[in-house]
């Protein structure tokens, strides 16, 4: 089966200083029960990166940048640029935005990269200085602009970003609704808020989930209705991500196989979601 995974942080230049590489992420809490250590995440190797792609089966993904106020926790849209023209046939590139740097310079920001053939944006908006729920006036003009291009938004959305009420999935109903035709992708999939934020994506049609690694680890509490919101929303709508280095590609392959999806379903989460959202070409091509 042709998987498309859709949060990868792989092992190049900025990406390395992150805290999920120092140390490697899936080999301490609340990973480290579980987590299959990776090779190319304790080298910082981008040929064992591909190599361990390989084994999971994954063909190509999505790398997504990280602007937060820290600097040293960040990834420069200039690396995730560079990773994907190095790579073109394996990484779509998505840019990273942070409003704490100001409005009009996030604006220019997404503009360069939209220049620069970037496919869609990213944001933590709990991370932001001061910290801000999705829905915030701050953030209209990027949702905007992201509408009009037709370029997906990811949140980053979960108990690590802030108080916990930051990752209510109600703020990003309200955004959803403003912007209708923007399509808003949720990374961590707003954890713990299941399932509010199941029935958000059954009655907006533009919010999907990338619940990543709070699917995909079992010892994650509440992980299994994840699963059943497969089925409640018919495989529609849920991307497939590792969250590498947080989770081995190939455990991640792996792992999903508890849920017992349906072909029909495993081909959705895999690869079809995903094309849907990105075009087959990009996806496929």
């Amino acid at each position: 089966m042709y998987i498309f995974d859709f949060r990868l942080r792989p092992p190049y230049r900025s990406f390395t200083r992150l805290g999920i590489y120092a140390p490697v992420c899936n080999e301490t809490a609340p990973q480290k029960h579980h987590g299959i250590p990776s090779r190319a995440a304790r080298e910082k190797s981008m040929d064992l990166f591909w190599q361990e792609a390989e084994a999971a089966g994954i063909r190509k993904g999505v790398a997504i940048g990280r602007q937060v106020p820290d600097d040293m926790a960040s990834v420069s849209n200039d690396d995730v640029h560079a990773l994907a023209t190095e790579y073109p046939d394996r990484i779509i590139p998505f840019g990273s935005l942070d409003v704490s740097r100001g409005i009009s310079a996030t604006m220019d920001e997404l503009e360069r990269c939209i220049e620069l053939g970037f496919r869609g944006f990213a944001m933590e908006p709990a991370y932001c200085m001061p910290p801000r729920y999705a829905d915030a006036n701050a953030l209209y003009p990027v949702y905007a602009r992201c509408e009009k291009a037709k370029l997906p938004v990811v949140l980053t959305m979960s108990f690590f970003q802030g108080n916990l009420d930051y990752s209510d999935p109600t703020a990003v109903q309200h955004v959803a609704n403003d912007f209708p035709g923007l399509q808003i992708v949720l990374a961590h999939g707003c954890y713990p808020w299941i399932p509010h934020v199941f029935n958000i994506c059954l009655v907006c049609p533009n919010v999907w989930l990338l619940p990543d690694l709070y699917m995909l680890n079992p010892d994650a509490p509440g992980n299994a209705m994840y699963g059943e919101a497969m089925r409640w929303l018919d495989g529609e709508r849920i991307l497939f991500g590792s969250a590498y280095p947080c989770y081995n590609m190939e455990q991640a392959v792996r792992d999903v196989e508890r849920f017992g999806f349906s072909e029909e379903h495993k081909e959705k989460f895999f690869h079809g979601n995903a094309e849907k959202l990105l075009g087959t070409d990009l996806v496929r091509g």
